[in-house]
């Protein structure tokens, strides 16, 4: 079994989030770098959307300190720049207060063969003005994706026929009654 890694960025001055591919076919994740290295954690449409939706309520319940104080980061003592890239299983996102300062804690998902804890973990913190950044970014990130279908609210596929359940099958986009009564 490997030994745990444990990563941290300490402030960032670098934090964005994206998704790639398709429609349908997406997959989704945060950037963040910092003079220690840089990180990409990927992590499902939910995941992101949790962040985004989490943020928004820090920022709407946690009012910006007057004076804040200097961000505590810990001590950095790696001769090496910090690479580290990741699907997340678990995150976490904490505030403190004194310095308005975010954090961002994310661990890998653990693998079959290593056995059931993670294997690697990145912290980073960000800046309120990045926070609201990185909130709204990801929000409009997940919402980009197929459209839903305004009766079930599944996701649509382009070019393919979408049988609502709402409907009991029927494809909304016709009536099945003009058939009968034609």
């Amino acid at each position: 079994m490997s030994e745990f890694e444990r990563n941290d960025l300490g402030l960032v001055d670098y934090i964005h989030c994206e998704s790639i591919g398709e429609p349908g076919q997406r997959m989704f994740n945060i950037m963040a770098r910092s003079e220690r290295g840089e990180t990409v954690v990927w992590m499902e449409k939910e995941q992101l959307f949790q962040v985004g939706v989490s943020l928004r309520q820090f920022l709407v319940t946690r009012e910006s300190a007057p004076d804040p104080a200097p961000f505590d980061v810990p001590p950095f003592d790696s001769p090496m720049p910090i690479h580290v890239e990741f699907k997340t299983g678990e995150m976490s996102l904490r505030h403190d207060p004194a310095s308005d300062v975010f954090t961002l804690v994310a661990s890998d998902i653990p693998q079959e063969e290593t056995g059931p804890e993670p294997l690697a973990e990145i912290t980073f913190s960000f800046q309120r003005d990045q926070a609201e950044e990185i909130s709204k970014r990801s929000l409009t990130v997940v919402a980009a994706g197929r459209k839903a279908c305004p009766l079930c609210e599944a996701p649509l596929n382009p070019g393919e026929n979408h049988f609502c359940a709402k409907v009991n099958g029927y494809n909304p986009t016709e009536n099945p009654m003009d058939a009968e009564h034609s």
